[in-house]
């Protein structure tokens, strides 16, 4: 009976003695390194620019002409920018009418030009006044000496200039689209 008694004993003890280390260590830490993926993020206040009605190969600017429009950089990536235009479609029916883009910013029977300038330059453009050409391919909108690329908290002001054609149908409504983007610099 007392071999039996001391073997519990010593059963217990041992049990105890091997969960004490457990029972004694209350908390402990652990400590997570992670690195958060890149966020690119631009945002423009104006997105549209009315005109009304417009005469054949007239000049029309933004008011005010250089500082219409706010580009911001947001996200946590500097970013290199980019800008492209497209044709002119009618509203009413977009396939059976359109201004086309000239590739040059210049302006023809249906065809018509589109330019931007980023205040502060005077020197960009074929006129070297910063008015530059938008086309139907993609060009960089912000390639100065000041670096080609854009951080976080940066912002550009800009303007736009429509020159029309020298020949179009009137009292068609038209629409185009401009489209600036960002890719990680």
């Amino acid at each position: 009976m007392k071999t039996v008694i001391t073997g519990i004993v010593i059963g217990i003890i041992l049990a105890l003695a091997l969960a004490f280390p457990a029972i004694a260590q209350q908390n402990s830490t652990i400590t997570i390194t992670m690195t958060g993926l890149d966020v690119i993020s631009i945002s423009l206040n104006r997105t549209e620019w009315s005109l009304g009605t417009v005469a054949p190969a007239t000049a029309y600017e933004t008011s005010p002409a250089i500082q219409w429009c706010t580009l911001t950089i947001g996200g946590t990536r500097n970013v290199d920018t980019f800008i492209v235009g497209d044709d002119a479609e009618w509203v009413t029916d977009p396939g059976a009418y359109q201004w086309t883009l000239s590739n040059d910013g210049t302006n023809g029977n249906h065809t018509y030009g589109l330019w931007f300038r980023i205040s502060g330059d005077t020197t960009r453009g074929p006129l070297n006044d910063g008015y530059v050409s938008i086309t139907k391919t993609e060009s960089e909108f912000w390639p100065y000496s000041e670096g080609s690329s854009l951080a976080p908290g940066d912002y550009k002001q800009f303007g736009l200039r429509l020159l029309t054609p020298t020949y179009f149908y009137s009292s068609r409504q038209m629409q185009t689209q401009i489209t600036i983007s960002a890719v990680a610099a």
